[in-house]
């Protein structure tokens, strides 16, 4: 029965470990980070512009179901709060141009998924995606600022 119990509790805490470890951009995010990172983006964006993945057919199909335009699509992004945010920053394994950071926008009752990074350096910061979301977004910071 010893042994049983062991691995039960041994088991558990090793898919708390796994999931916080997973999760940890979630949990150690703070209001300030993610306020000062859109802040740097919205910045050089200004004086950048942003780069847009329209390689990706969702992206462009997003414009499309949403009926908007690419103009609007950028006044959506950098309108992004604080309370948008849903997860990262996590690392850019594909391009290499720095942290990626997940955000979620209510346009015409529809979720959109966005994922952007401020780029590096004075490189354009770029918008990976901005599609009707696949998946309910939770929102860690809605209504708490």
């Amino acid at each position: 029965m010893q042994q049983i119990f062991n691995f039960k509790v041994e088991y558990l805490l090793h898919y708390t470990v796994l999931f916080i470890s997973l999760h940890k951009d979630i949990l150690d995010m703070d209001i300030e980070t993610v306020d000062k990172f859109l802040k740097e983006f919205k910045d050089k964006a200004r004086a950048f512009g942003i780069i847009f993945r329209i390689d990706r057919k969702k992206n462009m199909q997003a414009l499309l179901d949403l009926e908007i335009s690419a103009i609007m699509r950028e006044k959506i992004i950098m309108s992004l709060t604080v309370e948008d945010y849903y997860k990262g920053p996590t690392e850019d394994k594909l391009n290499y141009m720095g942290e990626l950071w997940e955000f979620g926008k209510s346009v015409d009752k529809k979720e959109v998924y966005i994922k952007i990074s401020k780029g590096t350096g004075t490189n354009s910061p770029i918008c990976v995606s901005f599609h009707l979301a696949e998946r309910k977004i939770e929102y860690p910071f809605k209504n708490k600022k």
